[in-house]
């Protein structure tokens, strides 16, 4: 098969590429300069194509490539924002995504897998953004949604939590404590009582490989799953583990920071998960062979 990947130069975008690459092309979608620090291993084995914010170019780009099934990961995330975010989220979450969803369907390019947040599923409801990211994710999936009633396209959401795993460079907790041993410098946090819902890089992109053969074979269509982890901890209990198992020597303050107005205390259970998936790595076995966020 020949496969898009929206994100391609992100970790989960990379992880899943790499994945891919040993039985289908697979194409990204990507802006200059290219980011190549999750990609600089496989860029001579895709087919990048450079997209510089026009509509008709993506469109002659979706339509030289013909994708058979299109991953569209690609984000612009902020957890707080001000009004300088606005515009990066606008473009990156909605607009971009309104101009693949139509040379999707100028291209007859009928498959689209996209990855959600469980940041709109605040208070475990239904609807409810935790932040405007989230607000701008929904908004893109209101306009998937009339592509797939038009019968231009058929999609399956994947509702994510927090994604872990080696070789992971984002700005997140792990790497903050990584750091802070490093520098020896100690950290402030909160009490860290929320739980902490993470599956690890391989489960997921085993999920949405998974995913999309089924969405292709048509044995489901405009469906909405959820990946779980094997087991779900505090924050604070995931992070000490952590410590633990890579023998970490480190100052975790905990409780010295306030927790957010808003943030998700309990996990979010809503979806089904992917048919025939199931998380296989243990969060313990998980941290123990990720030494090197």
């Amino acid at each position: 098969m020949r496969i898009l990947i929206t994100g391609i130069t992100g970790y989960i975008g990379s992880n899943l590429a790499r994945k891919l690459l040993h039985k289908h092309e697979i194409f990204g979608i990507v802006r200059q300069p290219i980011n190549t620090t999750y990609i600089h291993d496989i860029q001579h084995k895709l087919v990048l194509l450079t997209y510089s914010g026009d509509g008709q170019e993506l469109l002659e780009k979706i339509q030289m490539c013909k994708p058979d099934l299109v991953y569209h990961l690609a984000t612009y995330y902020t957890g707080g924002h001000t009004i300088e975010h606005i515009e990066n989220m606008i473009e990156s979450n909605i607009a971009f995504g309104a101009r693949l969803l139509e040379c999707m369907s100028s291209s007859n390019c009928k498959n689209l897998i996209y990855t959600a947040t469980v940041m709109e599923n605040y208070r475990n409801e239904e609807y409810c953004p935790l932040n405007l990211y989230a607000a701008t994710k929904r908004a893109f999936e209101d306009l998937m949604v009339y592509y797939a009633d038009a019968g231009f396209l058929r999609y399956g959401k994947v509702v994510l939590s927090d994604t872990y795993g080696p070789d992971d460079k984002r700005p997140k907790i792990m790497n903050l404590v990584r750091n802070a041993e490093l520098t020896q410098s100690p950290l402030d946090l909160s009490d860290g009582s929320q739980d902490y819902a993470i599956v690890h890089i391989d489960d997921v992109v085993n999920a949405l490989d998974i995913a999309g053969q089924q969405l292709c074979l048509g044995q489901w269509q405009n469906c909405t799953y959820q990946l779980y982890p094997k087991e779900i901890l505090s924050l604070r209990d995931t992070i000490e583990m952590m410590v633990r198992l890579q023998n970490l020597n480190v100052e975790l303050n905990w409780g010295k920071l306030e927790k957010p107005i808003r943030f998700i205390q309990d996990s979010v259970k809503i979806y089904p998960t992917v048919p025939n998936w199931k998380s296989e790595i243990s969060l313990q076995e998980g941290l123990k062979f990720c030494k090197n966020f």
